[in-house]
Parts: structure tokens; C-alpha cells; sequence
């Protein structure tokens, strides 16, 4: 291998190096705030926190600093507790309806099933859906959820697209556990805001 093949290997490892380092450091953050919320009160501000974080500097990993994602944490802390309810809670139920459906043996309840399977997809869907857009733009909860549900149904590319890389992400955790410390919640966020970037960028042109 020739000097300038040498230095095309090592651009694309600094690259990966550079990517790999910015989801630990901010799924790192999100572990640390959730406990700083004692889980339960932390899950959401934590998410928009690291959301946030990446939107203001990228991969430029020299920029990330606790005192910024603390002050983001502490200025977001009821609002995206209350965001983040607003999803999980109806989330969970759903998913708990799926449990005791799925144990009925009778065919008529395949529709209610299938029914359920899709809420289970849509309502997590357009919450980070809602949540890269409160956190792209200056927009109140109520449009944000509106613009959300309009992506999922309009954005059929960036769906399929977010969804089988969040699929992908979840699968690799479930064989390599420790993922979910280190790296696959930021993992899922980033790929949010990548997999929706034709979206943001036609919102975008509309406001201005």
C-alpha cells in the first residue's frame, strides 16, 4: 500500500474513532442524568439533554461540555418529563394490551393484534419524531406533535429508514448487552436525526 493509500486508511479510522467517541460520551450523559432523575424523572430530560448536545456541536467531540448538557438538563427537566409521558405512558399500555391479546387462541383477534403492533411502532416513532423537532426548531409541543405524526405518514423513505436502523441498533444490543452503556441509546439518536434530515430540511425552507 502506497503513502496516500496509508493515509486514506487512517482519515477513515480518525473518522470512526472520532463517531465512536462522540456516542460513548453522550450515552454516557444520558446514563448520568437519568440517575440524576433518578431514573424515573430522568429518562426524558436526558434524552432532549444528549439530543441537544449533538445538534450544537456534531462530531466535534473537543466541543462537548458537562456544564453545557447540565445547564440544557436542568432547563428542559419538567417540560421533557412531561413530553416524554406523554409517550411512554400510552407506549406501555399498549404494550401490556399486546401481552394479554396475544394469549387469546381465537382468529378474530389477529386485526386487534396486528392493530396494536402498529401503535407499538407509531407512538415511540413520533415521539423522537417530536423530539428532533423540538430540538431542531423553535416550536411548542402541540405543532411538534402535529409536524410528527405528518412525517411519519408523509416521509415514507426516512421511516423505513429510521425504523429498520433503530431495529438494527436494538438487535446488535440485545446480542452485545453492554452496547446499551456505552453506546446505543445515543446511537438511536443520532440515527434519528440522520435518518430525518430530508424532513428537517423541508421544514426548514417552509418556516423560512
Amino acid at each position: 500500500m502506497n503513502e496516500r493509500g496509508f493515509n486514506m486508511v487512517g482519515s477513515v479510522m480518525q473518522k470512526a474513532f472520532v463517531r465512536v467517541l462522540v456516542l460513548i460520551i453522550l450515552n454516557l450523559e444520558f446514563w448520568l442524568f437519568s440517575l440524576a432523575g433518578l431514573l424515573i424523572f430522568g429518562f426524558g430530560p436526558a434524552l432532549r439533554t444528549i439530543y441537544e448536545t449533538f445538534l450544537n456541536h456534531k462530531f466535534r467531540y473537543q466541543e462537548y461540555s458537562f456544564k453545557e448538557s447540565w445547564r440544557i438538563y436542568k432547563k428542559y427537566f419538567w417540560l421533557a418529563n412531561l413530553h416524554f409521558y406523554v409517550f411512554f405512558l400510552p407506549m406501555l399500555f399498549v404494550f401490556y394490551d399486546l401481552y394479554l391479546t396475544s394469549q387469546m387462541k381465537t382468529p378474530w383477534i389477529l386485526p386487534v393484534i396486528i392493530t396494536m403492533i402498529v401503535l407499538e411502532i407509531l407512538i415511540p416513532v413520533v415521539g423522537m419524531y417530536t423530539l428532533s423537532l423540538e430540538s431542531n426548531f423553535d416550536v411548542d409541543f402541540k405543532n411538534a406533535i402535529k409536524l410528527a405524526f405528518a412525517e411519519f405518514f408523509v416521509d415514507f423513505s426516512g421511516l423505513i429508514k429510521f425504523v429498520a436502523g433503530t431495529a438494527g441498533i436494538i438487535a446488535v444490543t440485545f446480542f452485545f448487552s453492554g452496547l446499551i452503556l456505552f453506546i446505543s441509546i445515543s446511537a438511536i439518536v443520532i440515527w434519528c436525526q440522520l435518518a430525518t434530515k430530508n424532513w428537517i430540511y423541508k421544514v426548514e425552507s417552509q418556516i423560512e
